[in-house]
């Protein structure tokens, strides 16, 4: 029996004996070490890979081997065949020698979740390639350790990889450094250091490095560089690699070290390693006898998951939003096309209907299919469950974390029918021969085949004592998706937002809904019919009615303004204005566009009168204008024409307010960075349309899945504040969504509809003016780490504006971001939000109020503004214009 299989067999009896402080059975006194080879490539020779390697392990030397794995390279060719069955040769025809590993450099310097996704993509790339060159048999070679660069400051706890099945993570410094070692909460085992050899070393270097290192009573670990000369030739590999065999056998032989395999490392580490037994029953419902093996299994506290059929996980409808479905159920999915994934999606998720007779969120969320479901992006039929599990047998088939966000899992065993010789033992055996030795494990149990009682009492009792030994955990599949990964709320919510996919809309709208559009559209446009001022061509702010007075607040932003001017295009693009009434508002709402100064330089005035009539105010601010800039884009993309605006812009100082390309503005007297808040984006993107030297606030996601650049984007959007449906979907109705605007809505969309099923609000949250002081209100939703918050923010900060009093009277469904849903997003739920505005918020003579409050179940009649009749404008043109962004309408279509 060669080492590997005797530690192997030895681990799962349970005959090694391990010891803390790193004790041998080889020396009592001695510490192991790791060689670890690194620089291998897609393009490496295999040939010359062999000759290097050879003279290293035919010393008994045993070799860590890292693969490079670079989506950039691996993505753009197939992988070298040849390598690939080289590799998978060494590791038969050495046991015990040599260890394969990936190398993924950022690793560590990722965000827990893309981390699990970087680890899985990796992995089962490399799977997938060493199947193709040499079939099956090589998956007892796929990695289960993986590299990465050490980063400087504190060193991140790398938990969550087993997801993907690693079991170890080396973290290189840059300079040598005394390993630190430890076991994850997963199990995993993480190594941090070691001592890098030169690229060429000699024996002197070997000899000094070694010295170096194993002076120090602890582990080590080194690292060699297979030369990536491509013109030496295989005698000169072999040289090489002789440098390193011999170094490593003299100066390992004086010492109190001796090499072992990273696996092995993780063996002797002193703590048990225990692997994962998910347990599934699966209930085909056929039959009335009962069956009583998950009574017995409950009984005994053996953890499982039950996979039934659609119609016994639904929800139970109730007036308040209960649910009577148990626990841990996963839902079966019998076929392959997307109208059966439609009904799964359903089923496992709940309807969202009107209130009082809504399903709440159900405890379903794992689908089984019996049928291979793909992993690229193209498909995303099982998008929105958390896990996945292919039924039949997949040991070369993805596991991890998928493209769409769900933990892939395939079925290792299935247990259909009752077995006299089932023992522990045997149960054990049969694992073994179905999944590699360090391997979690899905176990499926046909639960129609224990029908009997004392069969169900055997197969008790079996998984009892299996579950029993410390080198097994037996886990349902809620209790394996905890154990094995890291919770990522954006993820969460991205997941969330998947189970209610937007619904089809044709660009041919239906008579209907094009006449209820079009009303709509006039109620909004009556405010600015009433309400625009005949010689400055601006709309005051808000407006409201006292007694039988018509107030108004005669001043304007340039968020206004811009809100007016997108206003006038939509209408017109609708059919609302004619030619000439368009051109007539346009031009004096461009007349009437001030200046203002502020540090000496002349800049779009912060606050200007609607009649002229007073000073305003000269504080300037950047996300005021870079609405402004937009609608001034889009104005001229609209028309065609030269309107003077370039003339308008270049009579203002907006150069002088950009450092290192981030936008300033005021803050008092000063200009402070505008990049604090999430109209971040919206901010870059409106003065990059204008050929501001403006750079993003976010960084740029790694190429991945847009699942995946939504999470990396997502995890900068939480550390920027809260999120509301402005500007996202602004954004969206205007020049197209970005990544940045897709995955913030989809993100809030998430939080908004799970806040409605949990408790009843429809929950639509953005910014919006209040009939009291402040007088305005930033609503929003503020992710976190484990979870979310509902936000208000006010410009005033007072603490009687922080009081539950008053975020409870304040709290409101916005009627533009009811719109700008409805048009966005169409489902369910925004039809659900676009009725609630219809129905209390269109009556008022002024237009549409702001929103409808939650508290009162009313709108405020008497009280309007420009920006939300201007967005509802918008909304309403970008559904009647195809569902096209602003940016593509043109005057004459």
């Amino acid at each position: 029996m060669d080492r590997r299989t005797f530690l192997s067999h030895a681990v799962l009896s349970g005959a090694v004996s391990v010891s803390p402080a790193w004790r041998s059975a080889e020396a009592a006194s001695s510490f192991p070490a790791i060689l670890l080879i690194e620089g291998v490539t897609l393009d490496t020779p295999a040939g010359g890979l062999f000759s290097f390697l050879d003279p290293i392990v035919s010393q008994n030397i045993p070799v860590g081997l890292t693969i490079r794995s670079d989506p950039a390279e691996w993505n753009k060719r197939q992988p070298n065949p040849e390598l690939m069955g080289l590799l998978s040769t060494l590791t038969a025809d050495y046991p015990g020698l040599i260890d394969l590993a990936l190398e993924i450099p950022e690793l560590a310097s990722l965000r827990p979740y893309l981390r699990m996704r970087a680890a899985s993509v990796a992995r089962n790339r490399f799977k997938q390639a060493m199947v193709a060159a040499a079939g099956h048999d090589a998956l007892h070679a796929v990695p289960e350790t993986i590299t990465a660069a050490l980063p400087k400051g504190d060193t991140p706890v790398l938990r969550g990889v087993r997801s993907a099945g690693i079991l170890t993570t080396i973290l290189l410094p840059a300079k040598g450094a005394s390993p630190d070692i430890w076991r994850n909460e997963d199990g995993t085992q993480q190594i941090n250091g070691g001592w890098r050899l030169p690229t060429s070393p000699t024996a002197e270097d070997i000899t000094q490095a070694l010295s170096e290192a194993t002076s120090r009573d602890s582990p080590v670990v080194f690292v060699a560089r297979f030369p990536d000369d491509p013109a030496l030739g295989t005698d000169a590999l072999f040289n090489r690699g002789t440098v390193i065999g011999d170094g490593f056998r003299r100066n390992l032989s004086a010492s109190r070290n001796y090499l072992i395999l990273p696996s092995e490392l993780r063996i002797r580490s002193g703590a048990v390693f225990s692997r994962n037994v998910v347990l599934c029953l699966q209930f085909d419902g056929s039959g009335a006898a009962p069956y009583p093996l998950a009574e017995k299994m409950t009984a005994a506290s053996v953890p499982f998951t039950e996979i039934t059929g659609a119609s016994s996980v639904a929800g139970v409808a109730s007036d308040t939003g209960s649910s009577t479905v148990a626990p841990e159920k996963c839902i079966l999915v019998s076929g392959a096309d997307g109208q059966t994934w439609e009904d799964a999606r359903r089923h496992a998720f709940g309807g969202v209907l009107p209130k009082g007779d809504r399903k709440s969120i159900n405890a379903t969320k794992c689908a089984v299919s019996g049928v291979e479901v793909p992993t690229d992006t193209t498909n995303g039929r099982h998008a929105g469950f958390d896990v996945l599990i292919t039924m039949s047998d997949g040991s070369a088939r993805f596991s991890g974390f998928d493209a769409h966000g769900a933990l892939r899992l395939n079925a290792t065993l299935t247990l259909d029918g009752p077995q006299s010789d089932l023992t522990a033992d045997r149960l054990l055996q049969r694992i073994e021969e179905t999944a590699a030795p360090n391997e979690d494990v899905v176990l499926l149990i046909k639960q129609n085949d224990f029908r009997a009682a004392e069969e169900a009492d055997s197969l008790t009792e079996t998984l009892y004592r299996f579950g029993a030994s410390d080198r097994f955990s037996l886990r349902s599949i809620d209790e394996y998706l905890e154990a094995v990964s890291v919770h990522s709320e954006p993820a969460r919510l991205l997941r969330v937002a998947q189970r209610w996919p937007a619904r089809q809309t044709a660009r041919d709208i239906p008579a209907a809904e094009r006449d209820r559009l079009l009303n709509d559209a006039r109620v909004a446009w009556s405010y600015f019919e009433q309400l625009t001022d005949s010689d400055t061509g601006l709309v005051p702010a808000t407006a409201w009615i006292e007694g039988d007075k018509l107030e108004t607040y005669d001043f304007s932003t340039m968020w206004d303004t811009g809100s007016l001017i997108l206003a006038i295009i939509s209408a017109h693009s609708i059919g609302l204005l004619t030619d000439d009434t368009f051109s007539a508002r346009i031009g004096a709402v461009l007349g009437g566009l001030a200046t203002g100064v502020l540090n000496g330089l002349r800049l779009p005035k912060g606050l200007s009168s609607t009649t002229r009539r007073a000073a305003g105010d000269d504080k300037y601010n950047a996300s005021d204008t870079g609405r402004l800039l937009v609608s001034l884009h889009l104005l001229q993309s609209y028309t065609q024409q030269d309107l003077g605006i370039r003339k308008i812009l270049d009579g203002w100082d907006l150069i002088e307010t950009i450092k290192d390309g981030v936008p300033l503005t005021a803050s008092g007297s000063s200009l402070v960075s505008s990049y604090r808040s999430n109209y971040a984006g919206y901010i870059a993107r409106a003065f990059a349309l204008w050929g501001y030297p403006v750079r993003p606030p976010y960084t740029e996601p790694e190429p991945g899945s847009a699942f995946d650049r939504g999470v990396h984007v997502l995890q900068e959007v939480a550390d920027f504040g809260p999120i509301g449906t402005e500007p996202h979907l602004l954004e969206t109705v205007e020049l197209g969504a970005s990544g940045l605007a897709e995955a913030a809505s989809e993100a809030l969309f998430a939080a908004q509809i799970e806040e409605y099923l949990a408790s009843g609000r429809l929950a639509c949250v953005s910014e919006g003016p209040i009939a009291r002081e402040p007088w305005f209100v930033y609503q929003g939703y503020q992710i976190e780490e484990d979870g979310g918050s509902w936000t208000a923010e006010t410009l005033d900060p007072s603490p009687r504006f922080k009081t539950r009093g008053f975020l409870r009277a304040i709290d409101m469904l916005n009627s533009k971001a009811a719109f700008l849903w409805s048009v966005c997003r169409p489902c369910d739920y925004s039809d659900l939000l676009l009725a609630e505005v219809r129905a209390k918020a269109m009556a008022s003579s002024l237009g549409v109020s702001p929103g409808v409050f939650f508290v009162t179940g009313n709108a405020d009649q008497a009280y309007s503004d420009v920006n939300t009749n201007g967005v509802i404008l918008q909304a309403i043109a970008y559904r009647l214009n195809g569902s096209k962004p602003a940016a593509e309408w043109r005057f004459k279509d």
